[in-house]
């Protein structure tokens, strides 16, 4: 078994655009018209857009596009490092609907 680990596993044979979901809860701490900041255990990068999914006082989830505007480090007694991230809606007016009764 020589370099098994080290080995090649998978080749694309031709480049692909592709999109990541990955699955981390975050907590709400401000919310307002078109504007959100949420604590997370996960960063993110200024520019990024993503999908923020939300549970709506029906209990129906609800997709809200949002841009990050900024990520920064925070230390909280009750939990490991956390992220403090701001995210924009760049949604539709049903969106920044939803996100105002959360």
């Amino acid at each position: 078994m020589p370099d098994r680990r080290r080995g090649q596993r998978f080749t694309l044979t031709c480049p692909a655009q592709a999109h990541v979901h990955v699955a981390t809860d975050v907590f709400i701490e401000r919310s307002d018209a078109d504007t959100l900041t949420v604590l997370s255990a996960a960063t993110s990068v200024a520019g990024e857009e993503f999908a923020l999914h939300l549970r709506a006082p029906d209990g129906r989830t609800v997709s809200v596009p949002v841009r990050t505007i900024c990520s920064r480090p925070v230390f909280l007694p009750e939990r490991a490092v956390s992220y403090r991230i701001d995210l924009r809606v760049i949604a539709s007016g049903q969106a920044r609907a939803a996100t105002e009764g959360v």
